[in-house]
């Protein structure tokens, strides 16, 4: 009788540490999207940035050749 009173008291203490894992389990899965959708925002704002600046390189670029066309004209 001793051993089965032991072997019931093993197996609720599985169940409940099985029912705290599947709990600990769902808040690492929710971390996980909130972790990813900040990683996702991150990249669209340096993506973002990195697009801005590109633009304003770009136009230097566009207004210096004009300059030397303009200067080569004259």
């Amino acid at each position: 009788m001793e051993a089965l009173g032991l072997l019931e008291k093993k197996i609720k203490d599985l169940i409940e540490l099985v029912a705290k894992l599947r709990q600990e389990n769902a808040l690492l899965k929710t971390e996980n999207a909130q972790l990813l959708q900040k990683v996702e925002s991150a990249k669209n704002d340096e993506l973002s940035q990195e697009k801005a600046l590109t633009k304003m390189v770009v136009d230097d670029l566009i207004k210096s050749i004009d300059s030397l066309v303009e200067e080569n004209q004259q």
